[in-house]
């Protein structure tokens, strides 16, 4: 048994079941019209349950001489860390000033680009893609404001 993992999963039920706690303090309400307990609340539950779920699977789980399982951070690609970090504070600080448009083009070229990939225009595309879906889903269909910058949209 991963006592990491146990705790972990322990931790999570813990905060599930305060988050649990403090949504029953707001109104529920029906469900044709949920009141703002209403998903905290539900979400609080379905977390406590799946992090119970953890909890029981990591208990109960035989580790063996022959458990060939390496550490999840094994495969992390720690060097880019500081830098995503780096351009969400960047995406932040320039999002009024260029817009959203600008700013979150920027942001998926930087999170979709390759450095080993040999087609790397495929990281301008797909991001350019993605900020235009994102923008009209946000402003069209959700009419959400979003910072309109130099380009004035």
């Amino acid at each position: 048994m991963n006592v990491l993992q146990l705790t972990g999963g322990v931790v999570v039920a813990v905060f599930a079941a305060l988050v649990c706690f403090e949504a029953s303090n707001l109104s529920f309400g029906t469900s044709r019209s949920p009141g703002p307990g209403f998903l905290p609340l539900a979400g609080g539950i379905i977390l406590f349950l799946l992090s119970l779920l953890f909890v029981l699977q990591t208990a109960l789980k035989r580790e063996g001489p022959s458990s060939g399982e390496g550490s999840p951070w094994s495969d992390v690609q720690w060097q880019q860390v500081p830098a995503t970090l780096a351009f969400l504070l960047v995406y932040a600080l320039l999002l009024q000033r260029l817009g959203y448009l600008i700013c979150t083009w920027i942001l998926m070229t930087f999170l979709f680009w390759d450095r080993a990939a040999k087609r790397k225009h495929y990281a301008f595309i797909i991001s350019l893609a993605v900020t235009v879906v994102t923008y009209i889903i946000f402003k069209g269909l959700l009419k959400i404001r979003l910072p309109a910058g130099v380009l004035g949209f």
